[in-house]
């Protein structure tokens, strides 16, 4: 297929090279150790300080290729934009594309040296339809346009995932939708990778509906990758087989945990050093049912709405009327005040939050009739207000100064649930290792945080909307079980806002983790990791296979030290939409002072034997 070019030049003017070297000591810069994280000023990265909705998880990859991992983030509805990582400060963000974007792909299909992006396109709420869009990353920091990509058909699109599935060291794809009607089979795709030229190979099985998230693992360790869709009623495990081939493995896989409903995210995560990898998931409703929230101490009401009449309980409020974080999605932007329907305007774009003040005199009264769609507000005296309307798009925001208790909708209860891969069978392991989170969760990240040897779990809550929101950092006990830390400082403080998607990632290659995750209709969050002990390290940077070529995404490295054993995969995430492309893989090693044995294995089989000699270094293998 021959797609027509169009460069959009991304504006740098940074010198950029190949990483070659074999081993770099990293000496880490003097840590502040108050809290294990802090939020990173803006002279390290520049974050809209504004709220908007998001998609999921930020995509970690090198798209210049120049040895320091960069950022693609989804702003819902309004952009996806690229941070480029000038070794270890960002530059100022640029749009790659706007519109109703969703999941990220990020890799060099054609081999060319050049990094592809792939960006699954929304639907319009099944209206429109769309096909993926897809750019030209080259190392002078140019996006090109490469047009859309015709799938199988038209699709409200939702993941873009990558795997070697007929272990010829290029990677498939896999497309995952919100089925249309017509589409009864499903809408997961799976297209070959024919020396650069995608090509349809066949659809794969569906999971219940919603069940369009999507996660690349390989549950039976036979090097062949599998596939795992969830997020409505059920888990699906889509086994691989020869070939391109695919089975249905979820009875043998998972048993009775295939009925596990609501999963959010899943991570992988090798808690017992043992080889495997475990699985941890987040579960959380659907994120379009209505919410309320009231904080009694603070005196704040937070509601969310969406495709319905509502009318909340009559407000006592102490003064004037304070609306934080409005946030109306298309087509719904309008808000009435007063008896007399007054609509009002704002001076700020519609795609993010917006501040509202009034004073009862300029609020007075409730209209007798609603008909046009929107927020309406109104004051009926003595204090009380009125808040109601109809919307069909996504409606939210935080009323201040409550004295009065509106009624609030309990939050489901949604267990986070640990499951131990035991020979490529799972069991429910949650209770036995003291994971003990009876909230909904969205999203969670493993990585040696501490660098102790052993992976924790960095893990996003729904949490309050009515409140700043602390996140739950799980230290892993040596593989005995977890301990939540209180002293870690993830925390965000705007309000409104629900958990959203996280990464893990080492921005500025001190040798620790740090932390980036978002808050839906919130913001973007990065944290710097402050450890501050004498825990050893080392980072694999791992390049194109030496003989054949095969790319670097899904390469596995397996290390070996004081007697436990390490795996880590390059591009692995806990995203449900994307797949980053973060080549860079980190081994946290405690006290142990050396290295035994290190290789890395690419998805077509060819192996690099590495010989790690001094700790605390990164390594270079491939090509």
């Amino acid at each position: 297929m021959t797609i027509k070019k169009s460069s959009i030049s991304l504006a740098v003017a940074l010198t950029v090279s190949a990483c070659s070297q074999t081993a770099t000591q990293t000496t880490p810069a003097s840590k502040v150790t108050s809290t294990l994280f802090s939020e990173a000023p803006t002279e390290v990265i520049a974050l809209e300080q504004r709220s908007r909705r998001k998609w999921d998880a930020p995509v970690v990859a090198d798209l210049d290729q120049d040895g320091y991992p960069d950022l693609l983030l989804t702003e819902h509805g309004n952009m996806v934009k690229v941070y480029w990582n000038n070794q270890g400060v960002f530059s100022e963000p640029q749009k790659v594309i706007g519109g109703d974007t969703h999941g990220l792909a990020v890799e060099d299909f054609d081999q060319d040296g050049n990094i592809e992006l792939i960006i699954s396109m929304g639907g319009g709420g099944g209206k429109k339809p769309s096909y993926p869009r897809i750019f030209e990353v080259s190392r002078d920091r140019t996006f090109t346009a490469q047009g859309e990509f015709p799938l199988y058909e038209r699709t409200r699109g939702r993941a873009v995932k990558l795997l070697d599935a007929d272990q010829d060291g290029d990677m498939e794809v896999v497309f995952s939708a919100f089925p249309l009607k017509q589409q009864t089979q499903g809408a997961n795709y799976l297209y070959h990778n024919d020396q650069g030229d995608l090509q349809f190979s066949s659809i794969l099985p569906q999971a219940k509906w919603l069940g369009y998230k999507t996660t690349i693992t390989d549950f039976n360790s036979d090097g062949d990758a599998d596939i795992l869709f969830h997020g409505g009623d059920n888990m699906v495990a889509v086994q691989g087989t020869a070939g391109l081939g695919f089975i249905n493995a979820s009875k043998d896989v998972f048993g009775k945990l295939a009925d596990i409903s609501k999963v959010r995210s899943i991570a992988e995560i090798d808690f017992d050093n043992d080889g495997d990898m475990d699985l941890f998931l987040t579960r959380a409703k659907h994120q379009f049912y209505e919410e309320r929230f009231y904080d009694a101490e603070r005196q704040r009401f937070a509601f969310f709405v969406r495709r319905q009449q509502f009318q909340f309980d009559d407000l006592t409020i102490d003064g004037d009327f304070i609306l934080e974080n409005l946030q109306m999605a298309y087509p719904d932007y309008d808000v009435f005040v007063g008896a007399e329907k007054r609509q009002l305007t704002f001076a700020r774009d519609k795609v993010a939050e917006r501040q509202l003040q009034l004073s009862p005199e300029q609020a007075q009264g409730w209209p007798e009739t609603i008909k046009a769609k929107g927020l309406y507000i109104g004051y009926l005296g003595d204090g009380q207000w009125r808040v109601g309307g109809d919307t069909t798009s996504p409606t939210a925001g935080v009323i201040h100064n409550v004295t009065s208790t509106p009624a609030t909708i309990e939050p489901e209860r949604l267990p986070a649930k640990l499951l131990e891969n035991r020979g490529g069978k799972f069991i429910d392991v949650s209770a036995q290792l003291g994971i003990n989170i009876p909230e909904q969760t969205v999203s969670a990240v493993a990585g040696d945080f501490n660098n102790d040897g052993w992976s924790d779990l960095f893990v996003v809550r729904v949490g309050n909307m009515a409140t700043s929101n602390k996140q739950i950092l799980l230290l892993n006990d040596q593989g005995q079980g977890f301990r939540e830390s209180d002293n870690h400082g993830l925390i965000s403080a705007e309000l409104g806002a629900t958990g959203s998607g996280a990464e893990a990632i080492d921005y500025d290659l001190d040798g620790d983790l740090d932390l980036l995750y978002a808050n839906e209709r919130g913001r973007w969050h990065l944290y710097t990791n402050q450890l501050a002990s004498d825990n050893q390290f080392v980072r694999v940077i791992v390049g194109k296979s030496p003989q054949q070529n095969a790319s670097a995404l899904s390469a596995t490295l397996t290390l070996t030290a004081c007697n436990n054993q390490y795996v880590r995969t390059v591009g692995a995430n806990s995203s449900s939409f994307s797949h980053g492309n973060n080549n860079q893989l980190h081994v946290g090693l405690g006290d142990c002072n050396k290295v035994d044995a290190a290789q890395v294995r690419w998805s077509n089989g060819e192996q690099a034997k590495l010989d790690i000699s001094t700790l605390n270094s990164s390594y270079y293998t491939g090509k």
